[in-house]
């Protein structure tokens, strides 16, 4: 039976994947020294509300890896169609993410985005490897609601969120 499994077309998956539209956040946290760190994810989950945890997805090859590894606490930021050139930013390596963001930091020195849909800052619970990406899970210690609306990804391009179908 094992003889009969066919191997999954790469490409194919990821086609598939781009059909389901994903929200996008800025994930960022800060080093033991101050230094600033932050990517781009449309994997990002709520996971459990008691206790209050969501779940991101980490590249374990992006540049930030050892410092969200490292550090103790983490943000989400959802991303408004105003943040969208920030958003690719952020999904690039080697860029400086942080050169012309919006950012402020919170009273523990982790960036921040004002005027995000929302910003959600945990503390790191777990990390759990999963294939190529690490599955961060933050324990929520903090949530607040901005103004803006939210923009998906989809097919290789930002969504924006338009009428309720109900």
């Amino acid at each position: 039976m094992a003889d009969q499994v066919q191997r999954l077309d790469a490409a194919a998956f990821r086609s598939a994947l781009a059909r389901f539209p994903a929200g996008v956040t800025i994930v960022t946290t800060r080093s033991a020294g101050g230094t600033p760190h932050g990517f781009t994810a449309s994997s990002f989950a709520a996971l459990s509300l008691d206790p209050p945890l969501v779940l991101v997805c980490l590249d374990q090859g992006a540049d930030c890896f050892p410092a969200f590894i490292a550090a103790e606490r983490f943000v989400v930021n959802i991303v408004t169609p105003a943040h969208a050139k920030l958003a690719m930013r952020f999904a690039t390596k080697g860029e400086d993410k942080f050169a012309h963001g919006s950012f402020e930091s919170d009273e523990g020195g982790h960036p921040i985005l004002p005027d995000a849909a929302a910003v959600i800052r945990c503390e790191l619970e777990q990390a759990i490897p999963g294939g190529d990406h690490v599955i961060l899970i933050g324990r929520v210690h903090d949530a607040r609601v901005g103004s803006g609306k939210p923009v998906m990804w989809y097919r290789g391009d930002f969504l924006h969120l338009g009428q309720s179908v109900t």
